[in-house]
């Protein structure tokens, strides 16, 4: 008699999890539930999102939960599998009118429902009602954890930007720059910035990106950040930054997308370069762009 088969679906909402025993440890109880329970293990079939949120529904949206769900769909996963997950919220952390609503998808897809922490088997096609008030609970519970996580969120950083003047919002800054020991300013790494004002008269000049990035190469200048060696997009993006100016645009992250948010803070880093040599690489590099933009 061939075995019912079960998918062990894992989700942690940070990849900083990773680092303790959390992935491990959803692995071994789905190992262990289906060897208990005469259920063979699909391990070929990845579903596990890292780092994907169930608070905005993006597992379901983009993520491995939603990939699985199609395969539910075209039949791909048979009816009467198991989807194995450590607790509900694990599924889904949304308001409970979508929480449920997703619930509901699987389990009148055909597919039992086992959560591996309190032993909770959901039968597809199962109408126990004390059973299905117990997963609104539990879900109901993971929406307000949640909602009430992302306000102190909110608050913290709304909080840190009304005093940006006095403690700086993060220790992240351009790569000339470095945040002092008690986080209050920021201090120029001198020979960066010299290099930055290279840059910049290079291009007053009339020297597009490619060659400022060859010329940096060639005379090996110490170069910024991970890449092997100066790379020309890199050259355009400190051409573009208005940071050297001293202005710093807070952003935030929307639907996985840096977005930029409140306005533009002046003289929140150190100027190193003045604004009207800013504005004429600026009108360089429009009329090379009209003229004849392009490698040569």
């Amino acid at each position: 008699m061939t075995k019912p088969l079960a998918y062990s679906y894992i989700r942690m909402s940070t990849a900083l999890q990773l680092k303790g025993r959390s992935l491990e440890r959803q692995r071994e109880l789905s190992q262990k539930y289906a060897q208990a329970n005469g259920l063979e293990l699909v391990e070929d079939f990845k579903l596990s999102d890292i780092g994907v949120s169930a608070f905005k529904g993006d597992n379901v949206v983009n993520g491995a939960l939603g990939k699985f769900l199609e395969a539910v769909e075209s039949g791909e996963v048979p009816k009467g599998s198991y989807l194995l997950v450590e607790s509900l919220d694990r599924l889904s952390r949304q308001k409970i009118s979508q929480a449920m609503r997703l619930f509901s998808n699987i389990t009148d897809s055909g597919i039992n429902i086992v959560t591996l922490a309190d032993g909770q088997v959901y039968k597809a096609g199962d109408d126990d009602l004390a059973q299905f008030m117990y997963s609104i609970i539990i879900m109901a519970r993971a929406n307000e954890e949640s909602e009430t996580k992302s306000r102190r969120i909110a608050d913290a950083w709304s909080n840190k930007r009304s005093n940006i003047h006095r403690e700086k919002l993060t220790r992240l800054c351009p790569a000339w720059l470095e945040v002092s020991k008690d986080k209050t300013e920021f201090l120029v790494i001198q020979d960066r910035a010299n290099t930055v004002r290279r840059i910049f008269e290079d291009a007053a000049s009339g020297q597009g990106s490619n060659m400022i990035t060859r010329k940096l190469n060639a005379e090996k200048i110490p170069h910024f950040g991970r890449s092997n060696g100066w790379i020309e997009s890199y050259v355009t993006k400190i051409l573009q930054s208005r940071a050297v100016l001293g202005e710093f645009q807070p952003h935030q992250k929307i639907d996985q997308k840096r977005v930029p948010v409140g306005d533009v803070v002046p003289d929140y880093y150190p100027e190193i370069i003045e604004e009207n040599l800013w504005l004429k690489v600026q009108a360089e590099r429009r009329k090379r762009k009209v003229g004849f933009g392009g490698r040569r």
